[in-house]
């Protein structure tokens, strides 16, 4: 039997009076439609754009390269409400950097509808105050608490969410922690946080940071003393905060949520994912994830955790609105939540492609993030799609079971960031292999 549908693209996971009752399934176009009406970026405020942030923001840049910083930003176009909204259109903001070809190519397979570029983040900051309907900006960063009249997300809730310095006031399924100043802070700590048996132990400076900077790791008490040493010398360099919190490592399995949260539909909390979280051999560098069917079932594990968090945030901030997302670790007691945000993620166009999947066939189907070089530089997105056309159109999941749609794609270094898209987990490594091939 059919779970129960309202006409609004919802659908019910747990029955009338179950303590998690409030968390839905939203269609792809109900998703779509809650962002109707307003501006929606994925724009970083990295280094680049302000060299304030140099120690905890770098530009993606500097990270991996050139052009790398030009690919989250196509994120924003599965938050688009589409050519045919409907309700109000959103604006997507691209910034100009962008590979202009993959917004020809999202507006030729119906995800994108209105959008604009911009020159960077006060360009995209000028636009939105120029507009005649006072329409609001939601993008994936904070941006200056004096432009908060126009902005969908506060500089304090953003900075409260997605900070790690008091992730007690958000949720009580957090793990053990001290959080100290970090000149206070000894190698002593670390027999004090790691207990007898030892392990790694994480030291995080709260100023959210992306791309792994601000997460250390010592594995024993030497480790400790250097990490502390070079924390305090980026905190030097850069003027950052002396917060700093020590944790003991999660021992489970490593897991990630996502809900869309709409004041103006307090009863009801939109799942969006429910993944597995796939990190670099560091344990802190995000790879990837592996997006599962949100079912009663994968729900109910977390579901708990997730209201409690959605409370009091509400709480603190009744119009928040926006993805609820974060980390956490399902443990033998239940689960450990470690990393909240109030922002899109890496992990919002996957689960958005499983979305638009479940939209046009009526079953749940797995994605997975693969990253791609094409060993092509200067390729642009459009040039990669012509090795194979049918394989990145959204008709192949009806047609075939599979298909491939992009996250973002540097076109500097001929490097893709995609989303495969499959009937089953155990089907997407055959579309990975299927891409490579496209690379030879």
């Amino acid at each position: 039997m059919s779970p129960p549908r309202n006409d609004d693209g919802i659908e019910a996971l747990f029955p009338e009076g179950h303590p998690l009752a409030r968390l839905v399934l939203p269609t792809f176009d109900r998703i779509r439609a809650t962002l109707d009406d307003r501006f929606v970026a994925t724009v970083w405020v990295d280094a680049t754009e302000d060299p304030t942030r140099a120690g905890f923001r770098p530009s993606y840049d500097s990270v991996h390269g050139p052009g790398s910083s030009t690919m989250m930003p196509f994120v924003a176009a599965w938050l688009s409400s589409g050519p045919q909204p409907r309700g109000a259109s959103n604006v997507v903001l691209f910034p100009d950097v962008m590979d202009a070809t993959l917004v020809d190519y999202a507006r030729d397979v119906g995800i994108l509808g209105e959008h604009a570029w911009v020159k960077g983040v006060r360009g995209m900051m000028e636009h939105v105050e120029r507009d005649p309907r006072r329409r609001k900006l939601y993008n994936i960063d904070d941006l200056d608490p004096a432009f908060d009249s126009h902005a969908v997300v506060s500089a304090a809730l953003s900075r409260w969410v997605n900070s790690k310095e008091d992730l007690a006031s958000l949720t009580r399924f957090c793990p053990r922690e001290i959080v100290t100043d970090m000149y206070e802070a000894t190698a002593d700590h670390y027999r004090e946080i790691a207990g007898e048996r030892g392990g790694r132990v994480f030291l995080k400076t709260c100023n959210t940071e992306n791309a792994g900077r601000g997460v250390y790791i010592a594995n024993d008490r030497a480790e400790m003393e250097a990490q502390l040493t070079l924390i305090r010398e980026t905190q030097r360099a850069h003027g950052l905060s002396r917060r700093l919190v020590l944790q003991p490592e999660i021992v489970g399995t490593n897991k990630s949520f996502q809900v869309l949260l709409d004041p103006r539909d307090g009863g009801r909390v939109q799942v969006i994912a429910l993944s597995d979280q796939i990190v670099e051999p560091d344990g802190k560098t995000y790879r990837s994830s592996i997006n599962h069917p949100i079912t009663k079932d994968t729900v109910a594990p977390v579901g708990e955790a997730i209201l409690d968090m959605v409370d009091r945030i509400w709480a603190r901030f009744p119009d928040a609105f926006g993805f609820l997302m974060s980390d956490y670790f399902q443990t033998a007691s239940g689960p450990v939540i470690y990393d909240p945000g109030i922002r899109p993620t890496g992990n919002t166009a996957t689960a958005m492609a499983a979305h638009l999947a479940r939209s046009l066939t009526g079953r749940f189907f797995a994605t997975s993030l693969v990253p791609l070089p094409t060993n092509n530089p200067g390729l642009p997105w459009t040039g990669f799609v012509k090795k194979q056309p049918g394989l990145f159109s959204p008709e192949s999941l009806v047609k075939e079971g599979r298909a491939v749609m992009p996250w973002g794609w540097n076109r500097i270094q001929g490097f893709g960031m995609l989303v495969a898209i499959a009937e089953t987990e155990e089907a997407l490594p055959s579309v990975r292999a299927e891409l490579e091939r496209l690379c030879t």
